[in-house]
């Protein structure tokens, strides 16, 4: 029986926060799991999170990326396992592993840029990067980077008496129709761009996700006079039935690399307007498209989108049929351990 391949995955966020970075590591890493032995080397919090069949291994990444104490231990950690490959999820993580590994010269390396960077370097250093988009791709030597887009398992529709329960739940009796937005409560996130877009529109807004923004986010909500038609849902578990029962998605980002939650909409049968972003740019109807920042056309967006339901869900329908093809939990794990095979085979 042929050995099974090593992986360390090596995910630098401190601190146990979730969000669309930190599930697609836990998400691949389970994946992964099955066809390799896999290794996530990530900060103490996300022990608890850590899939079954992943090996844990806690290292202080509250650290910063010049401390000679991380460096050590994240050195120590990776020389235990012994990996085939290691793999560094972005932008911290790739700075790490790329002044650390002169220490295993034939040790291949390769990360995942998951949104725009000013600073590519860290990334050059690796023998291989994945890109979760064709726009992040374009900066780096094609022999050398993998367009590898985010997937998710594919999960079976909740039965219409749930999600019309859920439904009541968001709308709290009040009428729709019902707008849903998901992410960190963090600049890059431009829900501020989101709430100032949304005082024009005839319906609910419901915003899932926690962060440091979110007392500065409901006192402009309260300063808008959208308390009565905006809520705040925090940390949710449930996101897919959150889209389902929803008529609508959106997305306000300043920047993405390829958000996890436009996946889990185009899956959940959810139509999205968006910012064009990274990735995003890539799937959506140009019509349901905005400029970053542009509160204006952002509302008008939404306005026009919410006021034909019907048609939107028809022109989505294509988009909903590509996602169930291509953006598959299966399809990502196994682009990636060809594109670690090719790498491997690289260096031998």
């Amino acid at each position: 029986m042929a050995r099974r391949l090593i992986v360390a995955q090596v995910m630098a966020t401190a601190g146990g926060g979730m969000g669309g970075l930190e599930k697609h590591v836990l998400t691949l890493c389970a994946a992964l799991a099955g066809q390799a032995e896999v290794h996530l080397v990530a900060d103490e919090p996300y022990r608890a999170l850590c899939p079954p069949g992943v090996r844990f291994h806690a290292v202080n990444f509250s650290r910063s990326r010049w401390n000679p104490w991380l460096y050590r231990q994240l050195a120590a950690t990776l020389q235990a396992i012994g990996p085939d490959i290691i793999h560094a999820q972005a932008g911290k993580a790739a700075t790490l592993l790329a002044r650390l590994r002169r220490r295993w010269p034939q040790l291949p390396c390769v990360a995942t840029v998951h949104g725009t960077k000013k600073d590519i370097r860290d990334y050059a250093r690796m023998d291989g990067v994945i890109a979760v988009s064709r726009q992040l791709a374009e900066r780096f030597p094609p022999e050398r980077v993998r367009v590898i887009a985010n997937g998710i398992a594919l999960t079976p529709p909740l039965p219409p008496e749930s999600v019309a329960v859920v439904r009541e739940s968001l709308l709290q009796g009040r009428p729709g129709p019902l707008a849903v937005a998901v992410g960190r409560l963090a600049p890059v996130k431009a829900f501020e761009v989101l709430l100032a877009a949304f005082r024009p529109v005839d319906a609910c807004l419901c915003i899932a996700g926690d962060g440091e923004e979110r007392e500065a986010l409901e006192a402009v909500c309260r300063e808008y006079g959208l308390q009565d038609r905006v809520r705040f849902l925090g940390q949710r578990s449930d996101i897919p039935a959150l889209l389902q029962a929803a008529d609508l998605c959106v997305i306000s980002s300043h920047r993405e690399g390829f958000p996890l939650v436009m996946v889990e909409a185009l899956h959940a049968g959810c139509p999205l307007v968006s910012t064009a972003v990274s990735g995003v740019s890539e799937w959506l109807p140009p019509h349901c498209l905005t400029p970053p920042g542009d509160a204006g056309a952002l509302g008008l967006s939404l306005t026009q989108a919410l006021a034909d339901l019907p048609a939107l869900r028809e022109a989505y329908q294509p988009v909903f049929a590509r996602a169930r093809r291509e953006l598959t939990l299966d399809g990502m794990a196994r682009q990636t351990l060809d594109f670690y095979d090719s790498l491997i085979d690289g260096r031998s």
